[in-house]
């Protein structure tokens, strides 16, 4: 084992050393491993000296050898056979090349072969066709040469016949009539034709009768002649059998007495005529005396109302009951109407061939006879002095009226086969609702405008003249407009819909005075609340505030509800109750007086309040009012008016005219409630004004020598109109909001300057009483803190600082003028000349008018 492991280590040493691999024994040959493992081994490369080498290498190297040489045999061996495969694929692959291009010669004829044979095949489908055509072509001009021949021989027949009972026997049996009746409708086509054609040619002029001879027997003319009189004869014996038929109910004879008259021109339309007219329903004596009795009641009705007082409650009471005795009349007669005719439709159906256009005459004539009747008797013209409520019975006696009949139209119209149906016949069963209420349809928007206006007078004198904006009045407008465009979308044609809305919603003109459309009406009510507010605001205004009558006329109020309360506990409670009572009341009077008395700067404020929900604050409510109220109208334009324009035909126009009425209304409220504002502020301004020259004294700002005035509360005037203009800027806030309330207040304290201007000019002060004036300007101050408007602030700002030319020496007012105030001469003299020592102080011997004269 050890040798071993010793002779596999020499190898494997060796093998290492000679770095011999596996590429060099399968890449090179033989004789190239042979020389690299001499060469290993020390050999020189060129000599063949192996005894030199180990035995086991030379004994590999042996094997290499033979190895070598067999592979070159197996090689050659290998090449000569596959060089002999080679050339014996190439002579197959050329025979099979051979055979591939005659195969395609062959296929190639094989195609052309084909395409003759189809070519051929379709020449002959042709001439096939085209030969049974002609077959087909023969064989029916055979056949309507036969029928000629035929027709021409029957046409010869009547030619020749001096009367009906010479014709052949095919016009005589009655089995054969419908047969009979097909071929005199075509004998008298063909010979009406062949005059016809004979005179476009002027193959042979007509010849004139003499003195109404009958035409020449065998002529064209006598043929025809003899059709019409066999026609006649054939329609009176297809009457009779139909009458005998319809007699015993026999619907199979009656529909092949129908399906025979068919044949003519005319059609079945004899036969259903007289099938309508044997109907109990235009027969029966009882439902036409319901009918007479119907009409004879309306009539008595329309004639004891116009009679009678339209407006009285007997009259319309009356008129209640007659316009529901015809909506229930209508109801049962449209109820039986619709289920006879129902039956009907069924027999119909079974009898005539065009049972939509027999049923659809029927039910014409239903409507001509029967629902003309109904209706006039319903809608009855209201009389020339109808009221208000007497025309809105009639408009919704109008309306139920059109809807039932339009509801049995409908109904009538599935009966007919629906909206095709009823086009296939001729017949549109909606149409003819609208005929027979054409009539009183054309007077509905005349009166659906008269009741508008009647409603908007009658409302108007129920509030009573001066009663001022309502806003639950507006709302009873616009339901009543709503209303109205509930009845005009049902009452008006497609054609007019969208200008019978704009007429109720908006007038075209205003030539005709209270045309009853809703704009007119929201604008009259608009223009006289704001008047009557407005008048209301300047009688309130034009005196001066004096607060105690307002809290006097509150205390009287105040005691009244007392004594009620006290007599209400008295009458209920007993004695305990009612003293209880008093002593509250005497409180209150005896809190109220003491109130009175002093004056407080709350006491003020309530009366001022009081003063003003009188006069601004009314004016005031009645914009909020009309704010509330156009918004409402804008809104209830969009919800109700808008969206039926949008579908109606030529709505966009009507609509864009009532957006121009709405738009051209607001306008016209936004300027008259300007005016009223502005006006209302200038005699705010007024009262103002003549309160403080009212109230204020003289010796407020120029007090003697030994009074002694406060200077920690303003003037009793400066509370009047302080108190007065706060109540003002509260209701203001109250009813105003945003731009609107901001320019309110601005102008308000533009006034309120002027206004202080103007008194400041009417008084002399004394340093004191200019230091009462200061605390004026104080309060004047807090009240334009409160309209929150910059100028006013400032104006204000500027007169306090100028108050010091009032208070300070004689000797100290150029210092002051040009140093700390740097105003000029002229614009100091105005407050230097209210000084009460202008006329006497001297400063440097000059007067003061002398001293401030110019700059």
């Amino acid at each position: 084992m050890a040798a071993e492991h010793g002779r596999h280590r020499a190898k494997g040493s060796t093998a290492d050393r000679a770095g011999l691999l596996l590429e060099d024994v399968t890449a090179g040959g033989t004789a190239a491993l042979i020389a690299k493992v001499a060469g290993e081994l020390g050999a020189p490369a060129g000599s063949r000296q192996l005894g030199a080498a180990p035995a086991s290498v030379s004994a590999l190297l042996e094997r290499f050898e033979r190895c070598d040489k067999e592979l070159a045999k197996l090689q050659q061996q290998v090449d000569l056979r596959a060089e002999r495969l080679r050339r014996e694929v190439g002579a197959e692959e050329a025979g099979y090349r051979a055979r591939v291009a005659a195969m395609e010669a062959e296929w190639a004829g094989v195609r052309r072969g084909f395409g003759e044979l189809e070519a051929r095949m379709t020449g002959v489908t042709q001439a096939a066709t085209k030969i049974g055509n002609r077959l087909q072509n023969a064989d029916a001009c055979r056949q309507r040469a036969l029928e000629a021949a035929d027709q021409i021989g029957c046409l010869h027949d009547f030619a020749h016949a001096s009367d009906p009972s010479d014709l052949p026997p095919l016009f005589h049996d009655d089995s054969r009539l419908a047969e009979a009746a097909a071929l005199t409708s075509r004998l008298l086509a063909v010979a009406q034709e062949l005059m016809r054609a004979r005179e476009r040619v002027s193959v042979a002029e007509p010849r004139p009768r003499v003195g109404g001879a009958a035409p020449e027997p065998g002529s064209l003319e006598a043929a025809a002649e003899q059709l019409e009189l066999y026609r006649n004869v054939l329609d009176n014996r297809l009457v009779a059998r139909f009458d005998a038929a319809l007699g015993r109910q026999d619907l199979r004879a009656m529909a092949e007495c129908a399906r025979t008259m068919a044949e003519f021109s005319r059609g079945e339309a004899i036969l259903v005529q007289r099938y309508i007219s044997t109907r109990p329903m235009f027969t029966n004596l009882k439902e036409l005396q319901a009918t007479a009795a119907s009409q004879a009641a309306a009539a008595a009705a329309a004639a004891a109302l116009a009679v009678g007082t339209p407006d009285s409650e007997e009259a319309l009471e009356a008129e209640a009951a007659a316009d529901a005795a015809a909506l229930r009349g209508l109801a049962n007669l449209y109820k039986h109407l619709l289920g006879t005719l129902r039956d009907e439709a069924v027999v119909i159906e079974q009898v005539f061939p065009s049972p939509h256009r027999a049923l659809g005459q029927y039910i014409q004539r239903v409507f001509e006879q029967k629902v003309q009747a109904a209706v006039d008797a319903a809608l009855r013209p209201p009389p020339a002095g109808a009221g208000h409520a007497l025309l809105h019975g009639r408009l919704r006696t109008m309306a139920e009226v059109y809807k039932r009949t339009r509801a049995l139209a409908d109904d009538l119209q599935e009966l007919c086969g629906g909206e095709d149906g009823g086009a296939a016949a001729g017949v549109n069963v909606g149409e003819l609702a609208d005929m027979v209420c054409a009539d009183a349809l054309g007077a509905y928007l005349g009166m659906e405008l008269r009741w508008l206006s009647l409603q908007y007078e009658a409302a108007a004198a129920a509030r009573g003249a001066g009663a001022g904006l309502s806003l639950e009045a507006v709302q009873g407008m616009l339901a009543t407009n709503e209303e109205a465009v509930e009845r005009c979308l049902l009452l008006s044609p497609p054609a007019a819909l969208a200008s019978s809305l704009r007429q109720l919603f908006h007038a075209s003109t205003r030539q005709q005075a209270n045309t009853g459309c809703l704009l007119e009406q929201v604008a009259t009510h608009l223009v006289l609340g704001l008047n009557a507010a407005l008048e209301g605001c300047t009688k309130a205004l034009l005196q001066p505030f004096r607060p105690q009558p307002l809290l006097d006329e509150e205390a009287a109020a105040a005691a009244a509800a007392a004594a009620a309360a006290v007599a209400a506990a008295a009458s209920s409670g007993g004695a305990a109750a009612a003293a209880a009572a008093a002593l509250q009341q005497q409180q209150q009077q005896q809190q109220q007086a003491l109130a009175h008395r002093t004056f407080s700067r709350r006491t003020l404020l309530q009366a001022a309040q009081v003063a003003m929900g009188a006069s601004l604050g009314r004016l005031l409510q009645a914009v909020t009012t009309v704010g509330s109220i156009v918004s409402q109208l804008q809104a209830h334009y969009q919800r109700v008016v808008a969206p039926q324009l949008a579908s109606a035909a030529g709505g966009p126009a009507e609509a864009r005219a009532c957006v121009s009425g709405v738009a051209a209304l607001v306008r016209a409220v936004d300027e008259r409630v300007v005016g009223a504002l502005q006006r209302c502020l200038a005699l705010l301004a007024a009262q103002a004004d003549a309160t403080l020259q009212a109230e204020q004294r003289r010796d407020d700002f120029c007090p003697a020598e030994a009074a002694s005035p406060t200077l920690e509360e303003p003037t009793a005037a400066c509370s009047l109109a302080c108190a007065l203009l706060q109540a003002a800027v509260e209701a203001a806030a109250q009813h105003l909001h945003g731009p609107n309330l901001a320019s309110f207040l601005a102008e308000l304290g533009r006034r309120l300057c002027l206004l202080l201007d103007a008194h400041l000019q009417r008084f002399a002060f004394s340093p004191l009483g200019a230091l009462r004036w200061k605390r004026d300007l104080t309060e004047y101050a807090s009240l334009a803190a409160r309209l929150r408007a910059p100028a006013t602030t400032a104006h204000l700002e500027e007169m306090a600082s100028r108050l010091s030319l009032l208070i300070v020496a004689p000797d100290s007012l150029l210092p002051l003028v040009d140093g700390q105030l740097r105003m000029s001469h002229r614009a100091a003299a105005a407050y230097v000349a209210l000084r009460e020592d202008f006329g006497s102080a001297r400063v440097g011997g000059a007067t003061m008018a002398q001293l401030f004269g110019g700059d």
